[in-house]
């Protein structure tokens, strides 16, 4: 229950604040320049009105989330550091008297308190508060992704089921050995994901029942744990069985990474106004228009988008055309040829240099057809393992049973490519594009900073907090940061 009238406890202390926490310390200023009172408003809904224990108060709980990302703590150093640090204490609203609450509490608030939609409602409160502050003025979003690798090990979906059914196999054998005798033949060791799953499914029936009824605690788990995994076909598309979310994706052709995307936009100041996160598959550029979204909801008006040519895709040409937005996005150069007959299900990865499926599965080689005598058109054609196409949990409408290639070819320069291509020539677009440097660096303030090249939990929900909060962060620093250029 969230109380409904909060009573401000006075102490005889709190003037040791104003003796020990300097003038330009950075919690000072941060409590001092944003306005923290939106959360409790903003968390309302998630609290019974009328039952319950009284809960902590939301912005004392967000601020401690807050301090987390700030200085990269776990939940255990936050609480010991709280009890002995006067600026902790000081930005929590705190006396100095009082006592931290236990850090269990913040694991609550994080799951049951705080949804995508708050997260992204927080974000935009920070921009809406800098535009209040008349710290906004540029008309530019500048678009950009960064990974996070998971901690989590990467396997694929076939070591994934044996490694399960072999711990399975093994706590029988210690505490039910008579069942051993009626496993299911093994299939071998160059078996296929289907054969796994179908010897699985055979020994989750034949052990059942002794399991459930005598076998032990870890057994029962093991086998809970195997048929949650092969309830559907997404046994086919895991690549851990720690982070079922992660994904691999590519920072060059022959540079991958296993974990997430935060797919981030900003100001020409600095500030963070819209932020996607995905699995680390997902293209840069299919997220434009949710960051543009996100963005004018938070009061940006924008009139220019500065990206990397992962963002020169003809949907988003189109789309910033039809909103009158001059997209400062250099055509790549295999994009400018053009799209082909499925460009809504394949994209082009501008870091790996290769088109990839709907799957998310990067083309393995690619070749030119045609010759350059010819007044026919040349085709780039990208060629994709059949192997995996065989086994794809998509494949239906895009990989036909015997085929032996599955490619994918580019041809033409569209009309509106032709535009772009004309527009990049001029010198404001040359001198428009210098900006884009200032994402790079807001990147690696996030990663190197405040932990953001890392996963701190497992599954997308937890990175979209780790993300958001991260943001967030960043936006506070930054206010702070642009009002003391501005007074100085």
């Amino acid at each position: 229950m969230l109380r409904q009238i909060v009573q401000l406890r006075m102490s005889e202390y709190r003037n040791l604040y104003d003796i020990i926490i300097e003038k330009d310390n950075l919690l000072r200023k941060i409590k001092e320049n944003i306005d923290f009172s939106f959360i409790n408003p903003m968390l309302k809904e998630s609290y019974c009105e009328h039952f319950g224990r009284p809960a902590k108060e939301p912005e004392m709980m967000f601020k401690l989330l807050f301090l987390k990302k700030l200085y990269d703590l776990s939940d255990e150093t936050l609480i010991q550091n709280t009890k002995v640090n006067m600026a902790y204490k000081f930005f929590l609203d705190m006396n100095p008297e009082d006592s931290a609450v236990d850090s269990s509490l913040l694991t609550k608030f994080r799951k049951t308190r705080i949804t995508e939609d708050i997260l992204e409602d927080m974000l935009g409160e920070t921009v809406r508060q800098a535009i209040d502050k008349d710290l906004i003025n540029s008309r530019m979003i500048i678009v950009d992704a960064t990974h996070s690798k998971t901690s989590a090990k990467h396997e694929t979906p076939t070591q994934i089921l044996r490694r399960m059914s072999k711990e399975l196999r093994r706590e029988i054998y210690c505490t039910q050995f008579e069942l051993s005798s009626k496993f299911p033949e093994k299939p071998i060791e160059t078996a296929d994901l289907n054969d796994e799953i179908e010897y699985t499914k055979d020994l989750i029936k034949t052990v059942k029942d002794a399991v459930s009824k005598n076998g032990t605690l870890k057994a029962q788990k093991a086998l809970v744990k195997i048929e949650e995994l092969l309830k559907d076909d997404r046994i086919k598309e895991i690549q851990s069985a720690v982070d079922t979310d992660a994904k691999f994706g590519f920072k060059s052709e022959l540079n991958s990474f296993f974990g997430y995307k935060t797919h981030i936009a900003m100001t020409e100041e600095r500030i963070i106004t819209g932020l996607e996160v995905t699995t680390g598959e997902a293209p840069d550029g299919m997220y434009l228009e949710n960051l543009v979204k996100q963005s004018e909801d938070s009061g940006i008006k924008v009139e220019e988008i500065s990206g990397d040519t992962a963002y020169s895709s003809k949907a988003n040409l189109e789309y910033a055309e039809e909103k009158g937005i001059k997209l400062i996005s250099k055509l790549n150069p295999v994009i400018s040829c053009g799209t082909g007959q499925q460009a809504e299900n394949f994209v082009f990865n501008k870091d790996a240099d290769m088109f990839q499926c709907p799957a998310g599965v990067l083309a393995c080689r690619k070749a030119i057809n045609g010759t350059k005598d010819t007044k026919k058109s040349r085709k780039l054609t990208y060629y994709f393992d059949i192997e995996k196409c065989k086994n794809c949990p998509l494949k239906n409408g895009c990989y036909k049973e015997g085929a032996k290639h599955k490619t994918y070819s580019i041809t033409i320069l569209s009309d509106i490519h032709k535009k772009q291509k004309e527009f990049q020539e001029t010198q404001y677009f040359k001198e428009r594009a210098k900006q884009r440097y200032k994402i790079e660096a807001k990147n690696a303030e996030l990663k190197q900073s405040h932990g953001l090249g890392e996963a701190d939990s497992v599954g997308i929900k937890a990175m979209h907090l780790q993300s958001y909060f991260t943001a967030i962060i960043a936006n506070a620093k930054r206010i702070v940061k642009l009002i003391d250029l501005k007074s100085a």
